[in-house]
């Protein structure tokens, strides 16, 4: 059968209604579904690609709007109709990604991680996902990679969308103008309070359907304008144009560091918007978006989003970190090959199969069970294959990260985005670095909390893979693009006149290693890569500067040494055997030796000393308090690990740090050493 009559008639069937299938949408479909699968698989590469979601969110809005507003029209709207068609559509592929992921996640899945599992089922069950992970975010919560079915929160928006969009526009319906009021006044209502929330609660922002319906209702708007209108082929043009490059936009613009969703999503939900209401007669929306391939990627690309990301969870989670660029390859390509066989086996014949009533309430017993499973092992009752063998506390500690805080605040600054913590005291103190001094978060929060440390605020001025170091230059620039400009907005806010004490900590040691080539520091007219010597000298005397101007302002400043790092503090040293076998606690892991870390890292240790005795800043070696007689503890006493991988440690033991007290603190003195 030809390819355009096949899927044109395979759509009347699925959607009973008078509109006629747009193969522009689902090329639009096939746009969101792999910004977003890049994205996961990718984020350092193409960092902008979580708003294939909002892309998704429109189209949903303007195709249920539309559906809801042709039933209208010709009196045979049913709220019971709109929902068999919804369960119809959205529950054959989501009961097969959540059973193929509860069977697996048994097989390979340790005790608290089936436990999570089991819950995140249930909440996919109930289409409470987004609220669930809105709960969980926050100090406590895993990394987001170790949650198979972290990506069903968006699912779970649409869902809360479906409960309440059909009941209101049908109660709109009867008054006159009330369609385009009600449109109006979510869209408008939603996007206000999403601005609000960006800024002062993101996650809530993030996941709340109060925070996401004005996307939606964006394409509800576009539906409505739409009806029973043609827009001239100028317009269409014009549209079709300023839509690509709206979207176009957003890819270059919007990454991991803006505040999003807020106004930053304009540009995907218009761009979307713009490029649906121009139709399918564009030059852009006929040739590039409907064009067979794209048509036929996007009408997989619901099965394909629902498989994408447990395959590339459970590659982090049985890798214990990021899976290789191969690996996460073959497995988006796994993903999009059990896509196209769950469309064409399992969803198109139950949307096609005449037995409507077996089928729906096959689909929704199905789905009760998967709820009920899942609370099951949420509860413990259904177990994991994995035996405990005494493993779970290593694993347990990878991606046990406590940055960002849940009382942090955004805080935009010469456009670098920063995060600050208020307290009860005066002064406010600047903790410029990496991921290193980001660790350090849970301590500083808790201290604030607790009167522990008696300062107005702390700022962390800071950026994961950026050395603190004026002028460097952080290689890939397509995977930090950010890093020059943050470094220099965090210097300066650290000059500003309100900031009394400026504290500086970085993976020192990981930057001027003789391995480390993704550094560039401007020696003279050109720049010079690490490990050049020239180029390791340029970065100490930019260092020396820095601190030597901030020094000259009146500043306390604090220089923090690396802590003991290396393979033998990463939790997957500890453990020997496979999950898909068994696993076993390692019984001879040898010591972690001063001497050792110290000899390897003389020459950093040596220079950031001098520097801290020429400016007079203070210098903090954590190996002073955190390693007693010569070795330093990987574990704390009843053997946990206290770090998460080579070279961050755990929230929990972060905690118990002294030596940052002096520098949070506004009494002026040299820091104490913390006692074992």
């Amino acid at each position: 059968m030809d390819y355009q009559r096949d899927i044109q008639q395979f759509f009347k069937s699925s959607t009973p209604h008078r509109l006629s299938y747009r193969p522009d949408i689902d090329g639009l479909r096939a746009v969101a579904v792999c910004l977003v699968v890049l994205f996961h698989a990718w984020p350092n590469w193409l960092r902008s690609g979580f708003i294939g979601v909002d892309v998704f969110f429109v189209i949903s809005g303007f195709l249920i709007t539309s559906i809801i507003l042709d039933d209208l029209e010709r009196g045979s709207f049913s709220i019971r109709e709109f929902y068999v068609r919804r369960i119809r559509r959205i529950f054959p592929a989501l009961i097969t990604v959540v059973a193929a992921t509860l069977l697996f996640g048994w097989y390979v899945l340790l005790h608290h991680e089936f436990a999570q599992l089991g819950k995140h089922i249930t909440a996919a069950a109930t289409f409470l996902s987004n609220l669930v992970l809105w709960n969980e975010s926050g100090y406590f919560d895993n990394d987001h990679t170790t949650k198979p079915l972290l990506h069903l929160w968006s699912l779970g928006v649409e869902e809360q969308f479906y409960l309440v969009w059909p009941v209101m526009l049908a109660l709109c319906y009867r008054r006159r103008g009330g369609i385009l009021a009600f449109l109006a006044i979510t869209l408008g209502a939603s996007f206000l309070y999403g601005l609000y929330a960006t800024y002062n609660a993101p996650a809530e922002a993030y996941y709340s359907p109060v925070t996401r319906f004005w996307e939606l209702a964006s394409g509800g708007m576009v539906a409505y304008l739409l009806s029973g209108r043609e827009q001239p082929m100028p317009a269409r043009a014009l549209l079709s144009a300023g839509g690509i490059l709206l979207l176009a936009l957003g890819c270059v613009f919007i990454n991991g560091q803006t505040a999003f969703p807020g106004a930053w999503a304009l540009l995907p939900v218009a761009g979307t918007s713009a490029l649906i209401m121009a139709g399918n007669e564009g030059w852009i929306n006929r040739h590039l978006l409907g064009n067979p391939l794209m048509a036929r990627i996007g009408l997989v690309s619901y099965p394909f989003y629902l498989w994408h990301w447990p395959l590339l969870s459970f590659g982090y989670i049985i890798e214990g970190e990021k899976p290789s660029a191969q690996a996460k390859a073959v497995l988006v390509l796994a993903s999009f090959v059990l896509a196209v066989l769950t469309w064409r086996l399992i969803e198109r014949p139950i949307q096609k199969s005449p037995k409507r009533v077996r089928a729906i309430k096959a689909l929704v017993t199905a789905m009760i069970c998967f709820g009920v499973a899942g609370a099951l092992a949420n509860s413990g009752l259904l177990r994991e294959r994995i035996p405990g063998n005494g493993t779970d506390k290593y694993l347990r500690a990878l991606n046990d990260l406590g940055f960002p805080q849940p009382a942090m605040k955004s805080l935009r600054y010469h456009g670098s985005l920063f995060h600050t913590l208020a307290g009860n005291g005066e002064g406010t103190t600047v903790l410029v670095g990496d991921s290193v001094m980001e660790q350090y978060a849970p301590l500083v929060a808790e201290g604030l909390r607790t009167s522990r440390f008696d300062r107005k605020s702390v700022i962390f001025a800071t950026a994961g893979g950026c050395p603190p170091i004026r002028g460097a230059v952080r290689l890939p620039k397509i995977r930090f693009p950010t890093c020059t400009q943050t470094v220099i907005d965090a210097y300066d806010l650290a000059a500003s006149p309100e900031v009394d004490t400026v504290v500086i900590a970085a993976a020192w040691y990981g930057y001027f290693t003789p391995y480390q080539d993704e550094v560039e520091m401007p020696v003279g007219d050109k720049l010079e890569q690490f490990p050049s010597k020239p180029a390791h000298e340029a970065a100490y005397a930019s260092m020396l500067q820095a601190i030597r101007q901030l020094r000259q302002q009146g500043k306390r400043v604090y220089l923090v040494l690396q802590p003991p790092t290396g393979d033998k503090f990463d939790p997957r040293s500890m453990i020997t055997g496979s999950r898909f076998d068994e696993m076993m606690p390692r019984t001879d892991m040898p010591p972690f030796l001063v001497s050792e870390f110290r000899q390897v890292n003389a020459e950093p240790i040596a220079r950031l000393r001098e520097i801290a005795h020429q400016t007079g800043a203070i210098v903090i070696d954590p190996v002073d308090y955190l390693c007693k007689d010569g070795t330093c503890p990987v574990v704390n006493t009843i053997g946990e690990p206290i770090y998460t991988d080579p070279v961050h440690m755990r929230p929990y033991f972060v905690r118990t740090v002294r030596y940052l007290d002096d520098a949070l603190s506004s009494q002026v003195k040299p820091p104490s050493r913390q006692r074992q």
